[in-house]
C-alpha cells in the first residue's frame, strides 16, 4: 500500500459491483461491525460544494449548470457527463480529472488519521480510478441485474439512466474477477448479513496477522 498504513494495524477493504447492487447496504453492515466507511460517492458529492471546483466546472459548461439558488445542478452534470458520445466521454474524463483527486486526498487523510482497524472503501469506480491499489482486499457485491434496475428506479431513475451509467463502468465480470471475495445481496437481508460477517471475521484475522 502507498497510504502510509504500514506501521498501523489498518486494512483497508474496496467494496465494488454494479449500479444498484446495494454496495452502501454492505458497507453500512461492515460499519456496524465496527469499521470505518469511506463512502466515495458523497465524498465526490462534497466536492463538488467547493468553490474551486464549481469555478472550473461553470468556467467549462456555462451557468446552465447551475440551479436557481447559484449552486451546481447534479442532474444537468450528470445528463452531460454520461451522454452516450464522444463528448460525453470527454466531459466525463474532465469531471473526474478534477474530483478524483479531491476525493483520494480525503481517503489519505482518513487512512492516516483512523484508529480503526478496517476500512471500508465504498467506491462505485473502483477499478476505474486506481484505488484498488491501494486496497488490502476488494469485496464484489453481486446482485441480479433485474433487482440493480429495480432498486434504480426506487431511486427516480430510469431504465436509460440505469443503462448508461452502467456502460461508463468496466465490465462487472471484470471486477468480479478481481475481487478477493462476492457477497450475494439478492434481497435476503440476513443471508446478506452472515456473508458480512464472515468476511468481517478473514479481515479481522488479517489485522492480527498484521501485528
Amino acid at each position: 500500500m502507498t497510504l502510509n498504513t504500514q506501521a498501523k494495524q489498518t486494512i483497508l477493504c474496496g467494496i465494488c459491483g454494479g449500479i444498484g447492487s446495494g454496495k452502501s447496504f454492505i458497507a453500512a453492515r461492515f460499519q456496524a461491525l465496527g469499521a470505518v466507511v469511506f463512502d466515495a460517492d458523497q465524498a465526490g458529492h462534497q466536492v463538488l460544494l467547493q468553490p474551486r471546483v464549481k469555478s472550473e466546472l461553470v468556467q467549462k459548461w456555462g451557468e446552465d449548470i447551475l440551479q436557481s439558488d447559484g449552486e451546481l445542478d447534479r442532474s444537468a452534470i450528470a445528463a452531460l457527463v454520461f451522454a452516450p458520445t464522444a463528448q460525453g466521454t470527454r466531459d466525463r474524463q474532465f469531471l473526474q480529472s478534477i474530483s478524483h483527486p479531491l476525493i483520494e486526498l480525503e481517503l489519505k487523510q482518513l487512512i492516516q488519521q483512523t484508529s480503526a482497524e478496517i476500512v471500508i472503501l465504498d467506491a462505485a469506480l473502483l477499478f476505474e480510478t486506481g484505488w484498488n491499489r491501494y486496497c488490502d482486499r476488494v469485496i464484489y457485491v453481486e446482485a441480479d441485474e433485474s433487482l440493480r434496475q429495480r432498486r434504480c428506479e426506487e431511486r427516480g431513475w430510469s431504465i436509460t439512466d440505469f443503462k448508461l451509467r452502467e456502460s461508463s463502468q468496466l465490465d462487472l465480470l471484470e471486477k468480479r474477477k478481481q475481487a478477493d471475495f462476492v457477497i450475494e445481496n439478492q434481497g435476503d437481508d440476513d443471508q446478506t448479513a452472515g456473508q458480512v460477517a464472515m468476511t468481517w471475521q478473514t479481515l479481522s484475522l488479517m489485522v492480527r496477522e498484521k501485528v
